[in-house]
């Protein structure tokens, strides 16, 4: 039995997420090389099937044994002590209870806490198996079984409800006013800029929201951090959804999706569609010639006719193609969405990303592209979003300066801090408790700071607030 940690050495903004999927792309491998592996030797008939981790030998000779694994995640803080990678100590319950989980789940399983849970709802596909008494702990834990994704991305998608839109309303404007451009047939590229919380994905949801009832195609993705090194990632998510390549019954459906979208988009079939199967994995056969390409010739191929395809795409019906996180795209489809700034201007085309500041944007602005930076919300702002999530509900005048103070007018940290003091039955608190949903967002926060990390725990210890000789002494001290 393993142990792996999701969040240490290095946080990020969905550690819960990523140990859910380790853990069903761990089950799946296991299945795979199960199906590969070739047995011992060839049996005889026997009418006894091996159980999982067994050997069946029925004198004709032994089959291999089928491997099988279970996984146990929770989620919580724990205590590092010195060491460098698995040598590392590490003290608290938290790992405790994950391997204790472990060992009470059927084989091929993963079984998660309320507390993972509530980090990836709406993600997965879960089933609960209701509270579970595990070894050495003194309380009965609620316990679910992931099963699969549910293919929804990001925080956003998988919310139960949309934040009430506040602050944003002139940005929402001048994307608006961009769009009625692309409609006329001026393609534009809309550059949303800011901090993770700030609002990115909510204004372009609001966006989206506002022009729903008009005539359009609309089409997403993301960049996803461990992908970045993934050619095309991003945009093969985005075609197999565009395509409902998952729907089709078989793989001559999938492929007759792609001929009828392609021909519709004006570019060759014959041509193009190898190129496209072969990005979506298609197993082509014997339905085209093989391929004379080199691996240079190909790439300049698949962008033309990825990029060929969205802007004749864009011709037939104006097109809004929403790429988030750029900052995790790989160069691949980075370079794709520069050819489609560039060609995209003649066309009704709407390239509207977001990225954190780090990025620095691929193709140089001209007068069709957009650069919008969102700031923090003012602190009228703040208390507005938490009358609005608050809703019904009575909070104290001194619980929204707290959460004025302490979110910074980052939405948010508002939105969820407002919650947390509202399900914990006192909205009179102060909301000191940082809400779980928010201890990854911060810890990565804090890592992607370097040495300025250590200030910011050294100031914590002291106090929300300090001198600089007071936050200086304890290096002098070292």
């Amino acid at each position: 039995m393993g142990i792996d940690y999701f969040g240490w050495p290095e946080a990020h903004d969905n550690d819960g997420e990523r140990a859910a999927r380790a853990g069903l792309a761990i089950l799946e491998g296991i299945a795979k090389l199960n199906q590969t592996r070739p047995p011992l030797s060839s049996p005889t008939h026997s009418s006894l099937s091996a159980p999982q981790g067994r050997s069946s030998d029925n004198g004709g000779g032994n089959v291999r044994p089928k491997l099988a694994a279970r996984v146990g995640i929770e989620s919580g803080g724990v205590v590092v002590g010195p060491g460098v990678g698995d040598d590392a100590d590490v003290f608290g319950e938290t790992p405790n209870i994950a391997a204790r989980l472990q060992a009470t789940a059927v084989p091929g399983t993963v079984l998660i806490t309320a507390a993972t849970h509530r980090l990836i709802s709406g993600l997965f596909v879960v089933e609960a198996l209701g509270p579970r008494a595990l070894k050495g702990i003194a309380t009965a834990l609620e316990v679910f079984q992931v099963v699969r994704p549910t293919g929804v991305r990001g925080r956003l998608q998988a919310a139960r409800g949309l934040t009430p839109f506040v602050g944003r309303e002139e940005e929402l404007r001048l994307i608006l006013t961009r769009w009625e451009r692309t409609r006329e047939g001026e393609g534009q590229v809309a550059l949303i800029i800011g901090e993770p919380g700030i609002g990115k994905s909510r204004l372009v949801a609001e966006f989206h929201d506002r022009i729903r009832e008009v005539p359009h195609i609309w089409l997403e993705t993301a960049g996803e951090q461990v992908f970045e090194n993934t050619p095309f990632h991003a945009i093969i998510e985005m075609l197999a959804r565009w395509l409902e390549l998952q729907d089709a019954a078989n793989t001559e459906q999938q492929f007759e999706r792609v001929e009828r979208a392609l021909a519709s988009a004006g570019l060759i079939v014959t041509e193009d569609t190898p190129l496209i199967a072969d990005l979506l994995q298609l197993p082509a056969g014997d339905r085209y010639p093989a391929s004379t390409l080199t691996a240079g010739q190909k790439r300049r191929r698949v962008l033309a006719a990825l990029s060929g395809w969205v802007l004749g795409a864009a011709r037939v019906q104006p097109l809004v193609m929403v790429v988030e996180d750029l900052h995790w795209l790989d160069p691949s489809t980075l370079e794709l969405l520069q050819l489609l700034a560039e060609q995209g201007a003649t066309v009704p085309l709407m390239l509207l990303c977001t990225a954190r500041p780090e990025l620095h944007a691929a193709w140089p602005m001209r007068t069709h592209h957009t650069q919008i930076t969102l700031n923090r919300l003012s602190s009228r702002n703040v208390r507005e979003m938490v009358a609005l999530v608050a809703a019904r509900n009575a909070f104290a005048a001194e619980s929204v300066e707290a959460v004025v103070e302490r979110t910074g007018g980052v939405p948010l940290f508002v939105e969820e801090l407002t919650r947390a003091v509202l399900e914990g039955g006192n909205a009179s608190s102060s909301g000191r408790e940082i809400p779980a949903t928010l201890h990854d967002s911060l810890m990565a926060r804090l890592d992607r700071l370097g040495p300025a990390k250590e200030v910011i725990q050294i100031g914590a210890v002291i106090g929300s607030e300090f001198s600089y000789r007071l936050l200086h002494a304890p290096s002098d001290c070292r």
